[in-house]
């Protein structure tokens, strides 16, 4: 059953890139993260960075579908796991991330922080100059984001 699960974790998540079946994939990632739940974390984990890359999408249906994945996978993941989260979450809060990503990367934080606080609590000090650095962002999207997730 895990060997059957992980393939299809894996082959949702080498569809997400796809320009066709790219929104599909998530929505099948979304639905096996609140189905399957715990069973499923260690695979959805492992494919959280390619689920946050599509919310850099130029198409709002993969890009909100993309958020919507990773809102799902933050509600079941274990406070454990947060730590195994960490790089993609600070990738998508990096210099070279573009804003949509880097607003739905602080919704994202912010979810986590409100279900996991003292998981998000150990992992402060990793965050705070990059969260900071956004609330004077350009983007008012990015910066209102910002300013919530530092609160």
């Amino acid at each position: 059953m895990a060997a059957a699960l992980k393939a299809e974790v894996e082959d949702l998540a080498a569809k997400v890139s796809d320009k066709a079946g790219g929104q599909a994939a998530l929505e099948g990632l979304a639905t096996i993260a609140k189905e399957k739940g715990r069973s499923a974390e260690p695979y959805l984990v492992a494919a959280f960075p390619k689920i946050l890359d599509a919310s850099n999408d130029k198409s709002k249906n993969v890009k909100d579908a993309a958020v919507a994945t990773s809102k799902a996978i933050m509600e079941m993941v274990s406070p454990f796991a947060v730590d195994l989260l960490m790089p993609a979450l600070l990738a998508g809060l990096a210099v070279k991330a573009k804003p949509p990503q880097k607003e739905a990367t602080l919704q994202i934080i912010t979810a986590l922080a409100l279900k996991a606080p003292k998981a998000i609590g150990y992992e402060l000090v990793n965050m705070v100059s990059a969260v900071a650095d956004l609330t004077c962002d350009i983007k008012k999207e990015v910066k209102t984001a910002a300013v919530e997730c530092m609160t």
